[in-house]
């Protein structure tokens, strides 16, 4: 009897999926008969000549999100099984992975102790480049994101002075990151350069870490090393408060790109200033009046077919998923009920900041409550497992068809806290609105629910400073979706926040349902 068609699938997929390395797949590790079978139905993707990704077949050609996720992987696996351990990336390469660098480099450069010059083309305009250089690569490496990278110190060391003014805040994060200042001196004392010397006395005195640059300063001097401070930089300022430092390269950049970006924000906003509320619970009676308008949108983006009949017959109680088949095919209906308990907390959070309470502090306090009665419905009816209510994800998620690639798990708890210091910390509640959304989302701290969670944290800063209650038009999807993409991947902020202030100026009391 013939064997079926789903079983010699599922077997050729169960015999490649132990064969594959992080979801890499050598043609020389597995049988021809299944490469071309999985290849045919669209469970591995070509990466080049002899090289695959496994993949789902529901990936549509063109889709980068599952080259994205799967980059850094695949570095680490074609790397060491070409090289082994005779290899490093290169000192901006290696800087880019110790600071959190968020986006999917065009190209990534490599040393390596032989086999000559090779560049290899990638998908979607990434490449890697590595080329044999045994006297500068490092005897010792560290394993970032599963690549063998220079340490910190070492990489800064070997960077060219252009970095200080092409990637300001990476050179300044890559600096305050430094554990140890001792480390950057010895370094600095094996090649015995004055140039060097000059270079980081000068850059730790511009940021105002004036122990460090002495400590490096009397260090080179008893070695008989002559030399005067020059500062690298070219801006005028630091990002960074004087003399900060840094525990999470991934924290720093979220200090960094907040402490850059609020200025641009205000400027959408300047003639638009916050103002106190004269009538807190009309405020309130608002936001549960258009909370209509705020379901269907909010869950309409995120891609579930959801209708305002299904809103509301959850809202008024009539929904009955045991005793309605209709409702048991309802796929919508579980988001649209987290979203009514979410949406509910949320209320009550919002009502705090009204009454006086500051909304920084608040949101710290609530938003894992926020989380937790959005999916609490779907862990009860078995669509989701509990531990998932626990706190931030312990896994890697990717944003479709972006070059921008969230933190790691390992790094969320540090994001976040630099995060909720920003927006505690921040007194313009316009700001902490715009980069608060764009943060959150920036970060993905969950493995599900983070565009609808951002957009709370919008509105709750967004009452705060007496502005309206803000819907994202599911209608303007495309238009929210790449302004969000242009401050992750380009750093800019300003179509984002035109975009919120477009989006603020909708009366919904006017809208129907």
């Amino acid at each position: 009897m013939p064997e079926k068609s789903h079983t010699k699938l599922a077997d050729s997929l169960e015999r490649v999926s132990k064969a594959a390395r992080k979801g890499v797949v050598k043609s020389a590790w597995i049988e021809r008969a299944d490469r071309e079978l999985l290849t045919r139905r669209g469970y591995l993707q070509e990466i080049f000549k002899g090289w695959y990704l496994l993949s789902r077949p529901s990936e549509k050609p063109g889709d980068s999100t599952a080259w994205y996720s799967a980059f850094w992987d695949f570095l680490s696996v074609y790397l060491e099984d070409r090289f082994g351990s005779d290899y490093c990336l290169q000192a901006g390469s290696s800087i880019d992975l110790h600071t959190g660098a968020n986006l999917i480099p065009r190209q990534v450069i490599a040393l390596t102790a032989r086999g000559g010059k090779m560049h290899l083309e990638l998908p979607h305009s990434t490449s890697v480049l590595v080329y044999q250089d045994t006297k500068n690569l490092p005897r010792e490496a560290e394993l970032v994101r599963g690549v063998r990278a220079m340490p910190l110190t070492m990489a800064l060391c070997r960077i060219p002075p252009s970095f200080f003014e092409n990637q300001p805040l990476s050179a300044e994060i890559a600096l305050r990151a430094v554990r140890s200042v001792d480390d950057l001196t010895r370094a600095i004392l094996e090649i015995e350069s004055p140039t060097l010397a000059s270079r980081f006395t000068g850059a730790y005195q511009f940021l105002g870490d004036t122990e460090r640059a002495e400590q490096i300063s009397k260090t080179l001097k008893s070695a008989g090393i002559v030399f005067e401070p020059a500062n690298p930089f070219v801006r005028p300022e630091p990002v960074f408060a004087r003399g900060t430092r840094l525990l999470s390269g991934y924290a720093g950049r979220i200090e960094g790109l907040f402490n850059t970006l609020r200025e641009p924000v205000l400027e959408v906003f300047r003639d638009w200033p916050p103002k106190p509320l004269e009538d807190s619970e009309a405020y309130v009676d608002h936001v549960e009046a258009v909370y209509t308008h705020d379901a269907y949108n909010s869950l309409s983006i995120e891609g579930y077919r959801v209708t305002p009949d299904l809103i509301e017959r959850i809202r008024s109680g009539s929904w009955n998923p045991d005793g309605e088949p209709k409702d048991q095919q309802e796929v919508a209906a579980m988001a649209a009920k987290g979203y009514l308990e979410a949406f509910r907390t949320v209320k009550k959070s919002v009502a705090r900041v009204l009454h006086g309470e500051r909304a920084g502090q608040v949101f710290r306090q609530d938003y894992s409550d926020w989380y937790r009665a959005m999916f609490s419905e779907s862990v009860r009816a078995g669509l989701l497992q509990s531990y998932h209510l626990a706190g931030h994800r312990s896994a890697p998620v990717y944003i479709r068809a972006s070059r921008h690639v969230p933190p790691p798990p390992e790094a969320v708890n540090d994001a976040m806290t630099a995060l909720l210091d920003l927006l505690e910390n921040e007194q313009e509640p316009i700001v902490r609105a715009v980069l608060g959304h764009w943060l959150f989302g920036f970060i993905h701290p969950y493995m599900d629910g983070n565009g609808r969670m951002a957009r709370f944290l919008m509105n709750l800063m967004m009452a705060s400073g007496g502005y309206p209650w803000t819907i994202v038009r599911t209608t303007r999807r495309k238009e929210y979706l790449a302004a969000l993409e242009a401050a992750s991947a380009d750093q800019t902020i300003s179509p984002f926040a035109k975009f919120i202030r477009e989006e603020m100026g909708v009366d919904w009391t006017k809208e129907s349902s």
